[in-house]
């Protein structure tokens, strides 16, 4: 698995200096929310946009992963509850129940 891994790495690595290489004379203009950048080389735009895109996909990420931990706190948490509980419930002596003098086990 690491070797398809690896070998995949590396094309899309190559796939990536081959685009930088062939487009590095292409200038593009930018209109980012009102603001015109103009002659920016592509080269940055998908440099930024990568990064971007990185940064939100981490963030997102991140997020869900304290909101796992905090769970499986609280499930841990939980389950050392129970077995205090379940202990305690082990450790109770056992008690025969008085019956009331005068009655017979039928209830009459």
């Amino acid at each position: 698995m690491w070797v398809f891994r690896g070998v995949l790495f590396l094309g899309l690595l190559f796939a990536l200096v081959y685009f930088f290489v062939t487009n590095s004379s292409q200038f593009v203009d930018v209109n980012f929310f009102g603001r015109q950048f103009l002659g920016i080389s592509i080269y940055w735009v998908v440099v930024v946009s990568y990064l971007l895109g990185f940064a939100t996909s981490f963030a997102l990420a991140a997020l869900r992963e304290f909101k796992f931990h905090r769970e499986i706190g609280r499930l841990n948490k939980d389950n050392k509850a129970k077995s205090r509980e379940i202990a305690d419930l082990r450790t109770l002596p056992l008690q025969e129940i008085e019956t009331p003098v005068g009655k017979d086990a039928a209830g009459e």
